[in-house]
């Protein structure tokens, strides 16, 4: 059969050229990869490469991250024309899949459906015991396919982007009163931990639990820190918010900004919903920095459909719906 399992690093130059002209939606344009986002991937991708010898080390000194990156691709004539590839969550026996894609003119064979397969297979010999996926809510015959496969849809969110030319500078704003803010540093899992246990809905924590091993970082994924800061290229800053009283942090917030080349800055916000007044804040804070340092590449913001408050504020921003997705998740 031409399905066979994904080798690293050999297969990623080839596997990403085959995933640009895969994702792409002629009657959807705004779902697909954009010019610069093809380039800040085709770039991450090739960093990935170049840095691999030192991704094999972290994997001797951590065995779970043997984990990363791993899936099936299908050829035809020598040439990559369907993959999957998958991960382990930390050091859980939780994974995730982040990609699937055939291309085009291959699809209708049933290749999808024997690549998720094989990988759900694999991830069962692996001591897995769930996955989750996303999927474009309106891309049905993906959804159907998984949901034949067992996948169950149990939350979603909206992928915003913001194209600031010709927007206007955003003030930063004041810190409501009640609240304080600080740096949340990069590996302070347990105030990252408090706040999802706290917040994340039940029907989401049934496939992704607010559990110790998903947020703490290994040791040597932390001495390879600046690797892997290199291969994103990127600057981030976090902040927490905490109620000045009590000091329980009710809301995270945080950007990153490229250093070079085209492609997307992000925001990225969790939101306590007992303190939906900090939205307009939290979205203004992150855009406002980020327009500051890097105003002419596109910002993009994620939003869970439980946080609807943040997106209102989004919105009211002037930043535009790219696509909404459905989270599905299986049991092993």
């Amino acid at each position: 059969m031409p399905i066979r399992p994904l080798r690293l690093p050999q297969d990623l130059i080839p596997a990403v050229d085959m995933l640009m002209k895969t994702f792409q939606y002629p009657d959807h344009p705004e779902w697909g990869f954009q010019s610069d986002e093809q380039e800040q991937l085709v770039g991450m991708i090739r960093r990935m490469r170049s840095m691999w010898p030192a991704i094999r080390l972290i994997q001797l000194f951590s065995p779970k991250f043997r984990d990363f990156m791993r899936g099936f691709v299908w050829e035809e004539d020598g040439a990559i024309v369907g993959m999957t590839m998958a991960q382990r969550e930390s050091r859980t026996s939780m994974w995730y899949i982040g990609t699937v894609g055939v291309l085009p003119e291959f699809r209708g064979r049933g290749i999808a459906r024997t690549l998720v397969q094989a990988t759900l297979d694999m991830m069962r010999e692996r001591g897995a015991t769930s996955a989750r996926l996303g999927v474009i809510d309106g891309n049905t015959p993906a959804q159907t396919l998984y949901s034949s496969l067992g996948f169950t849809a149990y939350g979603g969110s909206t992928r915003y982007a913001l194209t600031p030319k010709p927007q206007p500078p955003v003030d930063r704003p004041a810190l409501p009163l009640g609240y304080d803010e600080g740096r949340l540093k990069e590996f302070d899992w347990r105030t990252r931990f408090d706040l999802d246990q706290r917040i994340v809905p039940a029907a989401l924590q049934e496939f992704e639990p607010a559990i110790p091993e998903r947020y703490k970082t290994p040791l040597p994924i932390r001495m390879f820190a600046i690797l892997f800061h290199f291969i994103e290229n990127s600057r981030d800053t976090d902040l927490v918010i905490r109620c000045t009283g009590d000091r329980v942090a009710v809301a995270r917030v945080g950007w990153s900004i490229l250093k070079r080349g085209k492609g997307a800055n992000s925001i990225r916000v969790r939101l306590d919903p007992a303190h939906a007044d900090l939205a307009p804040y939290l979205v203004r804070r992150a855009l406002s920095s980020v327009l500051e340092r890097s105003a002419e590449l596109h910002v993009e913001l994620f939003v869970p459909a439980w946080m609807p408050n943040v997106a209102r504020e989004a919105e009211s921003l002037g930043f535009v719906r790219r696509a909404a997705s459905r989270v599905m998740g299986i049991k092993l």
